[in-house]
């Protein structure tokens, strides 16, 4: 099956596959905060790699999320950079928008090339070759585009690993960004051996004890903003320990919060440490552009899904709460 894409794309395409060719040693890394789609990409491309004879590091900031662990090839995936990271030649980067939301301050002074894939409307295009497409519904649905125009074989594991990165950036195919060619995608990948119900099982239905309680503290901590037309939703430190939960436990509350018809977005703010993490969603109906807000305090994203972080701590008061 064809996908069709731009001339300009077809160029990147072959400028990337050109970096690979004069190239031996990869560094492959995904958003700080990887998700399915991040690491799906990561995963897939660096299989492909593998097989044209190249060394390749994955990494994810903090490793992999345990709803991910079912991704073929993830136990190759490291927490952290390499401790020789500047031996290897390029450095590949998934859906980061920008260098430094890889988490890791090193890479600031990284001189090498840099092959930078995204999907993101607000990427800064800081790659020696960026491969870009907002109009990809999810990074992993450009970089099939990528294999294919490569010729690349995509076996059962890449089309699994493929198929998780669309269906989780989709929703499960729920959200706006889905097209036509989107399904056509995903449709290929079933035939090529990727099950939907496994990622469907991992990514949505299996949810622990853990995950249980601290979505049960989210929602009670939920409210509505009628000023601002917002719900929102806070969970501290403290809650995650209460509940034995992780940060990524809290992955679809603030989707499930966005359902509420009188809300223009909807947002969850985190804490990670010595970080406050916030997660904003919007419907194309509402009107907000999530990312712009995102922006404001330094993160960003898309239009109707995005994050930003910043360095503090939520703390309950009598009158609500408070950030310090």
């Amino acid at each position: 099956m064809s996908i069709p894409v731009s001339n300009t794309l077809k160029q990147n395409f072959a400028k990337a596959k050109n970096l690979i060719e004069n190239n031996q040693k990869f560094i492959l890394i995904s958003h700080e905060y990887t998700d399915g789609d991040d690491l799906g990409s990561a995963l897939a491309l660096a299989r492909v790699l593998e097989n044209m004879g190249k060394e390749t590091a994955l990494v994810a900031y903090g490793g992999v999320p345990e709803n991910l662990l079912f991704l073929p090839g993830h136990s190759a995936v490291l927490s952290g950079l390499p401790e020789n990271f500047t031996d290897y030649d390029a450095l590949i980067t998934l859906g980061c928008g920008v260098l430094s939301r890889t988490g890791f301050s090193e890479l600031s002074l990284w001189s090498k090339p840099i092959l930078n894939i995204d999907h993101h409307h607000d990427t800064q295009m800081f790659g020696t070759v960026n491969v870009w497409d907002e109009g990809k519904a999810a990074n992993c649905e450009l970089v099939y585009a990528m294999l294919q125009d490569w010729g690349a074989e995509i076996d059962k594991s890449t089309a699994l690993n493929l198929l998780t990165g669309i269906f989780t950036d989709t929703g499960g195919f729920r959200h706006a960004n889905v097209t036509a060619a989107t399904l056509e995608v995903a449709a290929e990948l079933l035939r090529k051996g990727a099950k939907l119900d496994l990622i469907s099982r991992f990514t949505l239905s299996q949810k622990d004890l853990p995950k249980l309680r601290v979505w049960a503290m989210a929602l009670e901590h939920a409210r509505f903003d009628e000023n601002r037309k917002v719900v929102y939703t806070v969970v501290t430190g403290e809650d995650l320990d209460k509940a034995h939960a992780s940060e990524a436990d809290l992955e679809g509350v603030v989707e499930l919060l966005n359902t509420i018809p009188e809300a223009k977005f909807s947002m969850l703010l985190k804490q990670r440490g010595e970080e406050i993490k916030g997660s904003l969603r919007s419907e194309p109906h509402k009107g907000v552009d999530v990312s712009e807000i995102a922006r404001s305090f330094g993160g960003g994203g898309h239009k109707l899904a995005a994050g930003f972080k910043f360095r503090g701590k939520i703390e309950k008061t009598d009158n609500g709460w408070k950030i310090t």
